[in-house]
């Protein structure tokens, strides 16, 4: 009986053990986080023809609800040209991805090589596409 008591606790220890280091790291994590719950599949250029190009980014929501993104974006090289550094409030439906058109530039070489895909945070040294501010839609 005394082994069964024992063995009980010791399970009871390691679950609470596991809660307190779950807890902790979602408690490090922001509330509205990007992080798991939406992707930047991919950063593109698009001919339109000579040495001319559209950009793009795809990006997918992995939840099962919308789920609205501020999307910023930064460090592109002279030869492109950004709509705008800052989407506030792109809403993508549930396990649904989209394309967004974010410039037109010169320089073929925007892709995610050349392209750093962040989330819940801005900058890098390098061209940056972010996702943050994650929330229901």
């Amino acid at each position: 009986m005394t082994k069964r008591f024992a063995m009980m606790g010791l399970i009871a220890l390691g679950a609470a053990a596991t809660l307190a280091a779950t807890a902790g790291s979602s408690a490090a994590q922001p509330a509205n986080a990007c992080a798991g719950k939406m992707f930047i599949d991919t950063v593109y250029p698009q001919s339109t023809g000579g040495n001319n190009f559209d950009y793009f980014i795809q990006i997918r929501n992995q939840t099962n609800a919308t789920v609205v993104a501020d999307v910023l974006l930064g460090g592109f090289p002279t030869g492109v040209t950004l709509f705008s550094p800052q989407l506030p409030g792109v809403p993508t439906p549930a396990w649904q991805s989209q394309q967004i058109r974010i410039g037109r530039g010169t320089v073929a070489q925007i892709n995610p090589g050349t392209v750093d895909r962040l989330y819940d945070r801005a900058g890098s040294g390098k061209p940056f596409v972010t996702l943050r501010n994650c929330r229901a839609g």
